[in-house]
């Protein structure tokens, strides 16, 4: 019979929010690489009409990385502070 811990679950969370993270985190990088900019400013851009249309797919696409990002952070929190039932 083979027996898995809750730690060794959590362990298992946190590597694959880790590797997850890391990808996004490259990603993200990419994009400013790009445009030289943060999210920030690249959005001020795209919505003033100073960016050519072509570029809303990569403001769509980095807008959701982004969130992607956001989320994982929120989940990386929550699983350090316990507010992630891991199965019995």
């Amino acid at each position: 019979m083979f027996t898995v811990t809750k730690e060794a679950i959590k362990n298992i969370f946190y590597a694959n929010l880790f590797y997850e993270i890391h990808k996004t985190e490259e990603i993200i990088s990419l994009f400013k690489k790009k445009y030289g900019k943060n999210f920030e400013e690249f959005e001020k851009d795209v919505k003033s009409g100073k960016e050519k249309f072509e570029i809303w797919d990569d403001y769509i696409e980095w807008k959701a990385y982004k969130k992607t990002l956001e989320k994982l952070k929120k989940d990386e929190r929550d699983l350090d502070n316990g507010n992630i039932r891991l199965p019995q």
